[in-house]
C-alpha cells in the first residue's frame, strides 16, 4: 500500500491563524536583523583597514572603497526599517485578537498621515501581508550584507593580484 503526498499543501486560509502568530512572526524576522547589521558593520570595517593598507594601489582602492558603502548604505537602511518595523509587531503582538484590526488600521491612518499619503483606504491591510514585507525587507539585508562581503572578497583578490602583474 503507497501513500503518496500531494504536491502542494493547501494554503491556510488567513482565518485559521491568529494575526498575533503573524504578529510574533514579524517581530522573530524583525530581531535577525540585528544579527545581519552586526555583521556588516563588520565587514565595513575589514573592507575599510584593508583599503587603509593597501594605500600604495590607490587606482583600485577607492573605487573599490566607494562600491563598498553602497551595499553598506543599503543595509543600514533595512536595519533601520526593520527596526521600526519591530517595535510595530511587538506591539501587536501583545493585543488582543480582536482589537488588533482597529490598531493596524489606526497605524495605517497615522502612517498615511505622518507620510502626506492621504488616509487609506477603508479597507486595511492583511498581518500576513505586513509580515511578508518584514521578511522581503531582511532578505534585501542579507542580500545586501553578500554584496559588502562580494566588495570586500574582489579588494583582497586585487590586492594580491595587482602587485603580482604590476
Amino acid at each position: 500500500m503507497t501513500t503518496q503526498l500531494p504536491d502542494e499543501s493547501p494554503p491556510l486560509p488567513d482565518e485559521s491563524v491568529s494575526p498575533c502568530a503573524f504578529a510574533l512572526l514579524g517581530l522573530s524576522v524583525c530581531e535577525a536583523s540585528g544579527r545581519v547589521h552586526s555583521w556588516s558593520l563588520t565587514l565595513l570595517c575589514l573592507t575599510f583597514v584593508t583599503g587603509l593598507l593597501s594605500s600604495s594601489n590607490s587606482d583600485v582602492v577607492l573605487p573599490l572603497l566607494m562600491l563598498g558603502l553602497v551595499p553598506a548604505g543599503c543595509q543600514i537602511y533595512f536595519a533601520w526599517r526593520l527596526a521600526f518595523d519591530r517595535q510595530v509587531f511587538a506591539t501587536w503582538a501583545r493585543l488582543r485578537n480582536e482589537s488588533l484590526p482597529e490598531a493596524m488600521r489606526a497605524f495605517d491612518i497615522a502612517l498615511g498621515t505622518l507620510l502626506k499619503k492621504g488616509n487609506p483606504a477603508s479597507e486595511t491591510r492583511l498581518m500576513l501581508d505586513r509580515v511578508t514585507g518584514a521578511r522581503r525587507l531582511h532578505l534585501l539585508q542579507i542580500a545586501a550584507l553578500f554584496g559588502q562581503a562580494l566588495t570586500l572578497l574582489i579588494l583582497m583578490v586585487s590586492l594580491l593580484w595587482i602587485p603580482r602583474h604590476a
